[in-house]
């Protein structure tokens, strides 16, 4: 990536797929000058050179009947042990599980997951306390989620 040249105009195709995925490299260009070729020429480039990783559909879990959104944070060592890959190992079997997070200082790992109720939180999280001291706290408001830095704030796209 170091080799390639990330200029506006790649951030701004950028900022338009972040927006939706979806969108078509005809309308990309409308909305920035280039032509359709160049736009999917520029994408392609982003995409060999892994700056898009790769494309999602955000989901509502709530309306998939997954209403509860908590946060465990685990203190099992305070080093990376062969016991934080079991548990991250173990984590990715329940498919509600939806970040793993390893951190510095005195949490060790950090889990979001969603629930269809407190006993389904109970199992997930009476697992995590075989292994070290847990604290849960439940979301009761998501006031931003982004998938990463809003670019449409960093150029001048509407």
């Amino acid at each position: 990536m170091y080799n390639f040249n990330l200029d506006e105009t790649s951030l701004k195709i950028l900022a338009l797929l972040q927006r939706n995925a979806r969108i078509s490299y005809s309308e990309i260009g409308r909305k920035i000058g280039l032509s359709t070729p160049s736009v999917k020429e520029r994408v392609q480039k982003l995409e060999e050179h892994g700056v898009i990783t790769g494309y999602v559909t955000k989901i509502d879990n709530a309306k998939l009947g997954y209403p509860i959104v908590a946060i465990t944070s685990l203190i099992c060592s305070g080093a990376y042990t062969q016991k934080e890959q079991y548990i991250v190992d173990m984590l990715k079997q329940y498919p509600q599980v939806l970040e793993i997070l390893r951190f510095t200082g005195r949490t060790d790992i950090s889990i979001m997951f969603c629930a269809r109720t407190i006993e389904e939180c109970k199992i997930i999280t009476d697992k995590l306390g075989q292994y070290g001291k847990i604290e849960t706290s439940f979301v009761v408001t998501n006031f931003l989620s982004n998938l990463g830095v809003d670019l449409s704030k960093t150029t001048n796209i509407k």
